[in-house]
């Protein structure tokens, strides 16, 4: 499977998971966007790997603009739980 495939495969579930609605499958919601963090640097690994550095940032770029309310969530859980040391 070429990299890119891999990749449109991760957008195209990214923005399945973003349309579950928020109100009732909240932990459903948040769980499977962890997933996909998870499964980012796999993707963005063979992406890097077969396409080269450019592409690989390129790519950086997309899922983090797609993923931004995500990682900012896990950004402030994970200085809440510093600060709370």
């Amino acid at each position: 499977m070429s990299s890119f495939i891999a990749a449109c495969i991760w957008a195209i579930s990214a923005n399945v998971i973003a349309v579950i609605p928020w109100a009732q499958p909240y932990r459903l919601h948040w769980n499977l966007a962890r997933l996909l963090v998870l499964a980012l640097p796999v993707v963005l690994y063979y992406i890097g790997r077969q396409h080269g550095v450019f592409w690989q940032l390129a790519a950086l770029m997309v899922a983090v603009f797609q993923l931004r309310l995500m990682l900012r969530h896990m950004f402030n859980q994970a200085m809440e739980k510093w600060r709370a040391r």
